[in-house]
């Protein structure tokens, strides 16, 4: 439990206590402020009760010597280590973010928040990344959970969210240190957390880099799917699980893309010859499924039309371009079958008195007229004149002659 007694008093003259962060197996995580530079730190400390236990303390400092040893953009810097009115304490950087568990919990519900395969890798490259770092120095860090997973918020408008990885307190430091970390366990202090332990930590063998594959498995499995692959009333039986039961696909609890799904099972193998070997090849892994999946239907919604190759496109006319050429094209036709044969009146000029039918050889001369030319009105004196398609023998015949019988007409010669 937090003492509330240390809340605003100074440590050691050097640390003025702010606030309460957390509370862990073998100490507490203070928010401080170091007075000879201002700087808010966490502030870790032994708790009382383990002052003067050796295993405890040599666990502690094999933290802060672990932690110091690591410079990674994704793993917390120390600040300081030291002892102070007889307790240790390990100042870090001061990390304004978000656990992973608190991003997975839901309140009041038995399943938890599930993240999408996107922000699940964006997440979980930065914790393979600083574990390959540590790997390669031969630190293995044995009690990955969410909880040790902090997400900060991006700064800047362009900037990513950034990811570190906390608490190396049970890391191992090598086969040098093993004989040093066996006493430790017999000390009777759980080396790691049931609900992420490897099946070879839960019966008390070596642990290494694999370990903490299988650990980013299940973490992988409680992100992608909501809940962790194995339950139960103790952590007794969930260490039993680990080594004996098999875990469902995770396509049975979301629509997780089966490449995705083979990459998380096989992390979480029973043996460790039957994982991945190393943070590496689960990252690489991780990273070709999802390319895969992004090939295949998309990462998002958009992703398909972004990533898939397209079928090459058959530019077509909108329908109603086509129903517009119909329509001019009925009434160009319906124009033409309209328009008056003949003469077509001048632009201005008063309209043609409309043509009497035939019935005289005089109007079949006219209707022989050309329908270009104009027709010359004709002045007082040609009113006189006889027509000049009229010949004169015509012309007397009319006078001398005996009247045709269908009158009102001449014939033509």
């Amino acid at each position: 439990m937090i003492e509330a007694s240390l809340i605003g008093s100074t440590f050691g003259d050097r640390y003025r206590i702010l606030g309460a962060i957390g509370e862990g197996g073998m100490g507490v995580v203070l928010r401080a402020e170091q007075l000879a530079t201002g700087q808010t730190v966490a502030l870790k400390l032994l708790h009382p009760d383990f002052v003067g236990v050796e295993q405890v303390a040599q666990r502690f400092e094999r933290e802060a010597k672990v932690t110091t040893q690591l410079s990674h953009p994704h793993i917390v810097k120390v600040v300081e280590f030291g002892q102070c009115n007889g307790r240790l304490f390990l100042a870090m950087e001061f990390l304004e973010g978000t656990p992973l568990a608190s991003l997975l919990e839901r309140s009041g519900k038995e399943r938890g928040r599930r993240l999408s395969v996107k922000r699940t890798l964006a997440i979980i490259r930065p914790v393979l990344a600083a574990l390959e770092y540590a790997h390669g120095l031969g630190v293995v860090h044995r009690d990955l959970k969410p909880e040790n997973i902090m997400v900060l918020p991006p700064r800047g408008l362009l900037a990513r969210e950034n990811v570190k990885l906390l608490d190396f307190g049970i890391a191992k430091l090598g086969d040098r240190a093993q004989a040093k970390t066996q006493k430790l366990t017999q000390h009777g202090l759980v080396l790691g957390t049931p609900g992420y332990m490897s099946p070879e930590q839960a019966v008390g063998h070596q642990a290494d880099v694999r370990s903490d594959v299988y650990s980013c498995g299940v973490i992988l499995y409680q992100m992608l799917t909501g809940h962790r692959p194995f339950a139960a009333d103790s952590g007794l039986e969930v260490m039993m699980m680990h080594l004996n039961a098999a875990p469902k696909s995770l396509r049975v609890h979301a629509r997780i893309p089966a490449a995705v799904d083979s990459v998380v099972l096989r992390a979480m193998a029973k043996r460790p010859e039957d994982r991945f070997q190393s943070a590496r090849e689960l990252r690489q892994a991780l990273e070709r499924a999802a390319d895969a999946r992004s090939a295949s239907a998309g990462v998002s919604g958009l992703d398909a039309t972004m990533l898939a190759s397209s079928p090459p496109v058959r530019r077509t006319a909108p329908r109603w371009i086509g129903l517009v050429i119909a329509g001019a094209a009925a009434a160009i036709l319906i124009g033409n079958h309209l328009r008056p044969r003949g003469r077509v009146a001048r632009a201005g000029a008063a309209a043609p008195r409309p043509r009497p039918p035939p019935a005289t050889p005089r109007a079949s001369h006219a209707a022989l007229r050309p329908p270009n030319r104009p027709r010359r009105r004709a002045s007082a004196p040609d009113r006189l004149r006889p027509s000049p398609h009229v010949s004169r023998p015509s012309i007397r015949r009319r006078a001398t002659g005996p009247s045709t019988p269908s009158g009102g007409g001449c014939s033509g010669g």
